[in-house]
């Protein structure tokens, strides 16, 4: 019995020594942002033992040997397969899959980004939140292939122009429609809402996607899906606090304080004639003698106004729920300073929201909103008088910080233009409050298991209060006749809007089909209010006692109302996952119009063949997915005044009528408006093929061409003058768009503790006027940002053949120089053959192109010298993820635009007496240096720039091209062991910058700017703007 009781003993040792071999292997699985995912599949390859990861992403799965492979699997992540080796704690990194598996909001549903039909671009929503930005937008540029993203300038809080594929409208407005969760809203806010609130950022740009929205979808359509609570019985408490400092990268060179006063002795001796006499006198009282001036110091007045800035941005969330009920609330604090003194910007973003399951087919879905925003500081860009920015460039650099017009009295005038810009931001008081309240309330209920009604309402109202202060010294107090005033600007906006939607969707063997219709109604409404009183005398009450004012009050007040009226639907069909077809259609009824032609209709339709899924493709294992799309539709455009078509009337104190023996006027009525009957809707006819290419699920391309062609343009026609109108809004003129679009993007690197990933996008768009009003060729605009200097001076010109808004001026040909002439008589004479600007020319004056061949130059020959539509903009993102670690950084750029340089303008080639100026007037024409593109003060005692004025020229127009490292994030998950210890789901630390490099040609501060009045028709105009900011942030992410 001995040796058969060994020998079980053996064979039981050798049955167990694989048991031994196997063990349990625990960790946690992460997104790359840190996150915790729960419901991870967790699977031996090959064998059927498995688990899923809890609501912490941890997991334990027993029974593993080490040569096992573990499978780690995620309903929206990409598959991730590990060996075990001799590891007994796997933690694991998984990386969305958003290239197949990403869901899009499209026109009233969620579909598959495989499903789509049309050209939709979608945007990280985690990775906008990671961008030190104070607004969503700010954070948008670059990241979409033909969505172009322009600032106006960098004032805190002001938000950005985003066109999408061109602008359609020359006079109107080219923003897209936003839908922030189902709610259309045009004319919106960015910062009224908290960037960390956006689970989905989709943008739709052709009209395949966008006419389900008819009149509102022509310039595209943002469509932002906000967070909700949870529904597994989890409540998630999230925390973020961030801090920045903001400051300016460059300065604008100026003349220094000796440069200035060898400056101010050229002009003074110049406006002499070269013969001493009164402003010479003048220079030596005040100035004495230049060289003393040669190692001063002065004052750099834009150190004076700029400032390093330090922000604050603070969020706390709270997301809960069971089955039945889930719950959001969201609450935003951000309290940034501008970087000029006196300005900034400050919000307060408030959301709640609720779903409750009445029963298993219906439930109940409210939100609240409110938020506040706060405007504060002087209006800084493009206001030429008294503009904070030039008076920074143009002060004196001898005068001190605290210099005051009495030390001066006795020695000169002064300038009435000229203004101590320190001054002007301390006496500037101005506030603009803005409070919105929105409310939502919602059913949906589904029934016979394949249909889904919902019912939505939503109320909205913004009330907006500006108020502005002027003190005794500032320009306004000081300069005009309306002395020490303020006033009070009061608007409210209501807009009530409900929308019913029936939803059908069913599946047959390989047929797949749905359809929606629906019906909207909106109603808005909108009042002003305006009060100020001028010549108070003190400002030491401030804006709150106006009434001590010295002279009457003045007032006004307007109201206005529209409403909207919609049908629509839509229908979808897919045969065998592999031919996709959708239709659309919409008609909009809108009290803008008369009866005749209130209603637009709005078709589109769009196809898609899935090649991948044909037998001739599928074998090729290289192609994941291959996709054509095309499309066509018409959408609308009715973004005019309320009451455009109808005749108005106004009633005025001031009206014109002249009564009794007394002559003076009396209160009255008088028509304000001419009706257009036929006036009718803006349409855009746009067309778009596409191709979708996925490659071994690691690399997509996507490619979009597209045309689209807007006709009955609303501009404003001339009128006849028997009308008693110069002009009213008609249906004139017609503009295209095309252009391709490249988006590629890449998992470069996939690995269990390092992940790469790459986007990179260009978009090449070209506009062409095609036609204006009846036998009109052109429109010239005066963009208005110098009154002083240039007035009528028509700087941008809208021609048919070319784009809209091109730079309009004469080009420039050298400086005149004395060997052009020929000297008879004590007077220059040009030889012959080259052009004459008129009857006197000088050796020194600026020389323009004749560009008819005439021989003189006037103002025939003007001609485009400047495109502000750049010849392709795009952007290249990259992020990397190692074990704890993660780093993103996004470049963008445009390429081949110009800027029309108002501050080389005026700043550089046009000179005043005790003003300063940018260097270049440090290098003007003289016999003795001939070589400079800057014109001769006088030469033989003859002013050689008033006989032509001051115009425009090519030397004004600057290469606006530029690439910015647009935003760097690094950032830190603490790893596990500490975040147990610590109590917490996770925390992240991260450092961020945005505008971190500029590379561009451009000599003013920042390329990326635009504050043209008139919209389309001037663009690319930079005059005295509000610089953009170089900003770096540190941050910290906290989840319980």
């Amino acid at each position: 019995m001995k040796p058969i009781s060994l020998l079980l003993l053996f064979l039981l040792c050798i049955a167990a020594l694989p048991t031994f071999a196997q063990r349990s292997i625990k960790g946690t699985v992460r997104g790359t942002d840190g996150t915790p995912i729960s419901g991870v599949s967790v699977a031996v390859k090959g064998a059927p033992r498995g688990t899923m990861t809890n609501d912490e992403g941890a997991y334990v799965i027993n029974s593993v040997r080490p040569s096992d492979i573990l499978v780690f699997s995620a309903v929206g992540f990409q598959r991730q397969e590990q060996p075990v080796t001799d590891r007994q704690i796997i933690d694991i990194i998984l990386t969305a899959d958003e290239i197949t598996l990403e869901e899009v909001v499209v026109g009233y549903d969620v579909v598959r980004k495989e499903d789509l039909t049309g050209a939709v671009g979608t945007v990280n929503a985690r990775e906008l939140a990671a961008a030190p930005a104070a607004n969503f937008d700010q954070a948008l540029a670059g990241r979409v292939a033909g969505v172009q993203v322009t600032s106006r300038d960098g004032t805190p809080g002001a938000p950005l122009n985003i066109v999408i594929r061109g602008g359609n409208s020359i006079t109107g407005d080219n923003s897209p429609l936003y839908v922030v969760d189902g709610v259309p809203l045009e004319g919106f806010d960015p910062s009224t809402i908290n960037t960390r609130d956006i689970k989905s950022f989709d943008i739709l740009k052709d009209a395949s996607a966008t006419a389900i929205y008819g009149s509102r979808g022509a310039n595209g359509v943002v469509v932002i899906t906000t967070h909700s609570g949870r529904s597994d019985g989890r409540t998630d408490v999230d925390v973020s606090s961030s801090s920045w400092f903001e400051t300016i990268p460059n300065r604008m060179e100026v003349l220094s304080p000796y440069e200035y006063v060898k400056y101010q002795e050229k002009l003074a001796y110049a406006n002499d004639n070269y013969v001493p006499g009164e402003n010479v006198q003048l220079f030596l009282r005040r100035w004495v003698d230049p060289e003393l001036y040669r190692n001063a110091a002065g004052t750099d007045w834009q150190e004076e106004i700029f400032r390093t800035a330090r922000s604050t941005n603070h969020t706390v969330s709270l997301r809960g729920g069971n089955v039945k009920t889930t719950l959001l609330y969201s609450g935003n604090y951000l309290n940034q300073d501008g970087t000029l003194i006196n300005t900034g910007f400050r919000k307060i973003n408030n959301r709640l929201k609720v779903t409750h399951k009445i029963a298993p087919d219906f439930e109940i879905n409210g939100q609240v909103e409110y938020s506040r925003n706060n405007h504060d500081g002087h209006i800084v860009s493009g206001n030429s008088r008294n503009s904070v920015i030039r008076d920074a460039i143009s002060f004196r650099p001898i005068n001190p910080v605290n210099w005051t017009s009495d030390d001066e009295s006795s020695v000169e005038d002064m300038d009435p233009y000229l203004f101590d810009p320190v001054k002007i931001l301390n006496n500037t008081e101005r506030t603009r409050v803005d409070d919105v309240l929105s409310g939502t309330l919602g059913f949906n209920f589904k029934f016979l298991k394949k249909f889904e009604w919902s019912t939505m309402g939503n109320y909205r109202t913004t009330l907006r209060e500006t108020t502005i202060f002027h003190k005794r010294d500032t320009y306004e107090a000081s300069r005009t006749s309306r002395g020490i005033n303020g006033s009070i600007t009061d608007n409210r906006w209501d807009i009530l809007s409900t929308s019913n939607l029936l939803r059908f969707k069913d599946q047959k063997n390989k047929h797949t089909y749905g359809m929606l219709a629906g019906v909207e109604a909106q109603y808005n409404t909108s009042e002003y209010s305006f009060l100020q009183n001028t010549n108070l005398p003190t400002d030491e009450f401030g804006i709150h006692n106006l009434g001590i004012a010295t002279t009457p009050t003045i007032s006004r007040t307007d109201y206005s109302r529209s409403a909207l009226l919609s049908f629509f639907g839509r229908a979808n069909y897919a045969y065998d996952n592999r031919y996709l077809a959708t239709i659309n259609f919409r008609t909009d009824g809108s009290s803008k119009f008369r009866k005749a032609n209130r209603w637009g209709y709005f078709p589109s339709f769009s196809l898609a063949w899935r090649l991948s899924e044909e037998q001739f493709i599928k074998p090729i294992e290289a192609i994941s997915d291959l996709k054509l799309r095309g499309g066509w539709g018409v959408t609308g455009n009715n973004r005019i005044g309320d009451f455009v078509a109808y005749n108005l009337f106004s009633v005025n104190a001031n009206s014109g009528y002249i009564l009794g023996t007394g002559q003076t006027y009396s209160p009255g009525a008088f028509q304000s408006n001419m009706a257009v009957p036929d006036l009718r809707w803006e349409k855009t006819a746009q067309s778009n093929i596409g191709l979708d290419l996925e490659l071994m699920r690691k690399f997509n391309l996507t490619v979009d061409v597209y045309q689209k062609n807007t006709k009955d343009l609303l501009l404003g026609a001339d009128m006849a003058l028997s009308t008693g109108f110069d002009r009213v809004q008609q249906n004139v003129g017609e503009v295209s768009n095309r252009g391709i679009e490249f988006t590629f993007e890449s998992q470069n690197i996939r690995k269990s503790d390092f992940v790469w990933r790459t986007n990179f996008n260009i978009a090449f768009n070209r506009t062409k006027t095609i036609q204006l009003n009846s036998g009109q060729q052109q429109i010239l605009t005066d963009p208005e940002w110098d009154v002083q200097f240039m007035q009528t001076e028509y700087q941008y010109i809208t021609r048919v053949g070319q784009p809209v808004g091109m730079i309009y001026g004469f080009v420039f040909d050298g400086i005149y120089q004395v060997d052009d002439f020929l000297f008879e008589d004590g007077a220059y004479r040009l030889k012959e053959g080259i052009p004459t600007h008129q009857s006197v020319t000088k050796p020194g004056m600026v020389r323009f192109k004749d560009i008819n061949g005439d021989g003189v130059i006037n103002q025939n020959d003007r001609t485009i010298i400047g495109n502000p539509h750049p010849k392709h903009t795009g952007g290249l993102f990259n992020s990397f993820n190692y074990k704890s670690f993660d780093f993103q950084f996004l470049l963008q750029w445009a390429y081949g635009f110009d800027i029309l340089n108002g501050n080389k303008s005026e700043y550089g080639s046009i000179y005043h007496t005790n003003r300063n100026g940018l260097k270049s007037l440090a290098n003007i024409w003289t016999p003795t240096n001939p070589e400079t593109d800057i014109g001769g003060m006088r030469f033989d005692g003859t002013n050689l720039l008033t006989p032509f004025g001051y115009k425009l020229d090519s030397r004004h127009v600057d290469d606006g091209s530029y690439i910015k490292l647009k935003t760097v994030v690094l950032g830190y998950n603490l790893p596990e062991r500490m975040l147990s210890s610590l109590r917490m789901k996770r925390c992240r630390l991260s450092l961020s910058a945005q505008n971190l490099l500029t590379l561009t040609k451009y000599e003013g501060y920042d390329p990326d700017v635009s504050v043209g009045r008139f919209g389309a028709l001037t663009p690319g105009l930079d005059y005295s703007a509000y610089p953009q900011s170089l900003t770096v942030s540190a941050g910290l992410e906290l989840s319980f």
